[in-house]
């Protein structure tokens, strides 16, 4: 299993804070604030990369943790924490939730 420090678990709730805070909080504040922005996103060609890696990579993400049998949670969990705050968060606040089990 998975066994973390008390620094990589420290590290690990400082990325998630910083995902679901920091990257959501922009997301949020710009789409309240500069709805306009969005239409620009769409035209420009690094945001677009950007938008379509991450929607490539997070069906990657689910494909593994399905295949590792990973739990709590699981794939849909995972999937649903992405989509509410990004991969950013998502990530290692999946690890810190599996970490938990091997204790």
């Amino acid at each position: 299993m998975l066994a973390l420090s008390k620094t990589q678990r420290i590290i690990l709730w400082c990325a998630s804070a910083i995902g679901l805070s920091g990257i959501n909080g922009l997301f949020l504040c710009a789409t309240l604030f500069h709805p306009e922005q969005i239409g620009e996103a769409r035209e420009n060609l690094f945001a677009l990369a950007f938008i379509l890696e991450a929607f490539i990579v997070l069906p990657v993400l689910c494909f593994l943790i399905a295949a590792a049998r990973l739990r709590s949670p699981g794939w849909i969990g995972f999937l649903i924490l992405s989509l509410v705050g990004s991969l950013a968060f998502s990530i290692p606040f999946s690890v810190l939730l599996w970490s938990r089990r091997s204790e």
